[in-house]
């Protein structure tokens, strides 16, 4: 898990700014998935080349038969190859194999990569909120994917 804080705690930090709390966030979401980790409700996908990563994504039981995508990152040397897609992909099938009845996720406005990937695979926004847990204010969303 280490690596992968790192890699996307070094992306947010030059391309947003973002420091501290987003650190925070990372460490605490890798930290739970391997403290709660369940076989079968729970996977982590990571994509390497050399011994560098590439790409990651989680996803992680949120209650209530809803499963949420966590952190997905792809190194920015590694886009437009289809790799986020591909990632994306597996997580869904993954939720939907597990027999969650939704897939959900919080991203940010400002990640206009990330949020093509979000609406090619069938996620909505559903909410919207500005929150300035990153050092200035931003606006959050939730997206939902309906996966029965």
């Amino acid at each position: 898990m280490g690596p992968i804080v790192t890699a996307q705690c070094r992306y947010y930090s030059a391309a947003h700014d973002w420091h501290g709390n987003m650190e925070q966030l990372l460490l605490e979401v890798t930290a739970n998935f391997l403290k709660s980790h369940i076989p079968g409700r729970s996977k982590c996908w990571i994509a390497e080349q050399d011994d560098q990563i590439l790409g990651s994504i989680f996803c992680v039981d949120a209650g209530d038969s809803i499963a949420q995508l966590r952190l997905l990152y792809l190194d920015p040397a590694a886009r437009g190859h289809g790799l986020g897609t591909k990632l994306i992909a597996e997580c869904v099938n993954f939720a939907r194999a597990a027999g969650y009845r939704e897939l959900m996720l919080w991203t940010h406005a400002v990640l206009l990569p990330a949020r093509r990937l979000y609406a090619a695979a069938g996620f909505v926004i559903t909410a919207t909120a500005d929150h300035d847990e990153f050092g200035r204010t931003e606006p959050g969303e939730t997206w939902t994917l309906h996966l029965k």
